[in-house]
């Protein structure tokens, strides 16, 4: 039986019914809590805890919309006997109060939406958090303070973006990052702190950063001083500062411990009690958690089977919670013991719905190209009854961002191609984090041109490897992915079909129609619009859409704020006009990524039976 025809025991309704994602954990006293996103509930995000079970019943969904992204959505405060929530509900973006087994109570005003908060922490009897303001001309964020009666006051105000609001230990500084258009968080970032005087800030002074330095994740190490990420030596870095300003580099090795910051609540540094602290380093296909002593600049890795962390772990001080991934586990939810550097305990297994017999090979490989080398992560094809004899259908997979990377570890939806016998090849293209700036920056100015170069330098390399079969080569993307999927499909015949999920179609369209947080992106990536505009012109891939003769599949959430449907319309129409084979799914109430099980059990099946008649093979759902 020839690879993608295999027959697999993982079914389409089996990734959606396992696709439970799971996401920010916190320490709230003795007790753990998380976040699940159920495609069961319509994608409900449901708070929950290790000792009480679910935290938030429907209709209540937990979930943020600041920078469209959002973020960690929910604060914890542990009692005696029980504990507060408060937490960003998704349907009006208001934050709610609840006391222990109580019904959630609204303690900011219903706005329908315009204001979004994220970032919440607790300061004396108040919640101090981010408040974004939307209106149809204009978006601006500040730091406010809000009392358990729902009275708001404005703490801080005049920059457009704020980030991990940090109190210092004696209570007498608040620290945050923030930044300005045109840069984007990884582009350049200022580390502030001001003084707080009965409740309010004063005196803001900058500690670290600049428009070409983004720095992340602040830490109070003790009340006069502050440990945080830093890219002065090329790669995200600890560094330490004291609040007159005074910096040192704690680690100075080429591995990346901070992160792109497309959500609020990102960490890549926690501290324990006893000075020490906790981050992530490695390459992407080797990641560890590591223990540091900022004194003795000491690192030790814990010894663990998981190589991926999420930026999102949390510690109490002594007490350390991550989700960790790896080829045979999903986002797992572990402890980790500072005192033996080893794994504690599994509080939320989630391991793969099938036999381990299944579970792909997955390995980084470095591709030779003519100007740069591709970092690529392989998933090769497994089944305990069949084998591999030569060369396999081929899905080049494309993250979004762009500026993001693919980890090497297990993906439920990737499980779906290589258990029917599909290699997929991910591409971490130039541009890529986790590579350092060096390989983050060479996007710069050329979105649209390096991205899909070394897509085809990834599959003529596999071609030649024996890897790929030359007539079964697909490609499938999302977002910022889509549009490399649309520039790969316009500017070569190499694949046989294409799956484009919410892509970017046309520049210019991106530039005039998106949401704040990325409404400057591309002055990095392409150039300042409308001065550049035969850039945007240039690098569309409708702007070659005469060229497309690849059968292609579209799908579209109808409430995407990030890349609009008429982005996705635009290619479906050229499609139409051209007679090209194609589909095009747009689904009703979804966003920027699918979260409802009939829409991820429609992409994965109908995108099956599309490569497999483009491909001239039979595919069995």
């Amino acid at each position: 039986m020839q690879p993608g025809e295999w027959p697999s025991p993982l079914h389409a309704g089996d990734v959606a019914k396992a696709g439970v994602s799971v996401a920010w954990p916190s320490i709230v006293g003795e007790d753990i809590w998380w976040v699940e996103t159920r495609p069961e509930e319509a994608g409900r995000r449901v708070i929950v805890s290790q000792k009480y079970g679910d935290l938030i019943d429907s209709p209540f969904s937990s979930s943020t919309q600041v920078h469209e992204y959002g973020g960690r959505s929910y604060l914890g405060i542990a009692h005696e006997n029980d504990y507060t929530l408060y937490f960003v509900n998704k349907s009006d973006q208001r934050i709610y109060r609840k006391l222990g087994r109580n019904q959630p109570i609204a303690l900011t005003p219903d706005s329908e939406k315009r204001f979004r908060y994220a970032e919440l922490i607790k300061v004396g009897e108040e919640i101090w958090c981010v408040r974004e303001s939307v209106s149809e001309h204009q978006t601006t964020r500040e730091i406010v303070a809000i009392t358990d009666s729902g009275h708001i006051r404005t703490l801080m105000a005049g920059h457009q973006f704020y980030s991990n609001l940090r109190i210092s230990p004696d209570g007498k500084h608040l620290a945050w990052i923030s930044w300005e258009h045109p840069l984007m968080p990884w582009d350049g970032t200022q580390l502030l702190i001001a003084k707080i005087e009965q409740g309010e800030l004063r005196d803001k002074r900058k500690l670290a950063g600049s428009d070409t330095n983004p720095v992340l994740s602040p830490e109070w190490l003790d009340e006069r001083t502050l440990l945080y990420i830093d890219e002065e030596s090329g790669w995200w870095n600890p560094w330490l500062v004291t609040i007159d300003g005074v910096r040192s580099a704690v680690v100075r090795e080429e591995s990346e411990w901070g992160f792109p910051g497309w959500q609020l609540g990102y960490v890549g540094i926690a501290v324990l009690h006893d000075g020490r602290f906790v981050g992530l380093h490695g390459p992407v296909d080797q990641r560890k958690m590591a223990l540091v002593d900022p004194k003795t600049r000491r690192i030790q890795d814990f010894d663990t089977e998981f190589t991926h962390f999420v930026p999102s772990f949390a510690s109490n001080g002594r007490r350390i919670v991550a989700f960790a991934a790896n080829s045979k586990n999903f986002a797992t939810l572990i402890e980790l013991n500072p005192d033996t550097h080893a794994l504690e305990s599994i509080i939320r297994p989630n391991p793969l719905p099938l036999e381990h017999s299944f579970a792909p090979d997955i390995r980084e490989v470095r591709i030779p190209g003519k100007s740069r080398d591709v970092h690529v992560i392989l998933h090769l094809p497994r089944h305990p009854e069949l084998k591999v004899s030569g060369p396999t259908p081929l899905l080049v997979q494309l993250h979004g961002g762009p500026t993001a990377n693919s980890s090497a570890s297990v993906q439920l939806d990737y499980l779906f191609w290589t258990t029917r016998g599909f290699t997929i090849a991910d591409v971490n293209y130039g541009g890529s984090t986790g590579y350092g700036s060096a390989y983050r920056h060479l996007l710069d100015g050329q979105w649209g041109v390096v991205d899909y170069e070394d897509v085809i330098t990834t599959v003529e390399y596999l071609m030649q490897q024996g890897i790929a079969d030359r007539k079964r080569i697909f490609i499938e993307g999302g977002s910022a992915g889509g549009f490399t999927v649309l520039n790969s499909l316009v500017h070569s015949n190499l694949f046989t079909a294409g799956a484009d999920y919410y892509g970017v179609a046309e520049l210019s369209m991106l530039a005039t129609d998106t949401h704040d947080f990325e409404s400057r992106y591309l002055d990095s990536m392409i150039g300042p619009y409308p001065e550049r505009k035969d850039l945007y012109d240039q690098r569309s891939p409708l702007t070659h859409a005469e060229n497309l003769a690849t059968p292609l599949i579209i799908f579209q959430g109808t409430e995407d704020k990030v890349v609009p449907p008429s982005q996705s319309e635009a290619f479906r129409d050229i499609c139409e006009r051209k007679g090209l084979k194609h589909k095009y799914f747009a689904f009703e109430g979804e966003g920027h990524g699918f979260v409802k099980s009939e829409s991820m059990i429609i992409s994965l099946e109908e995108t099956l039976l599309f490569f497999g008649e483009a491909g001239n093979f039979s595919p069995q759902l």
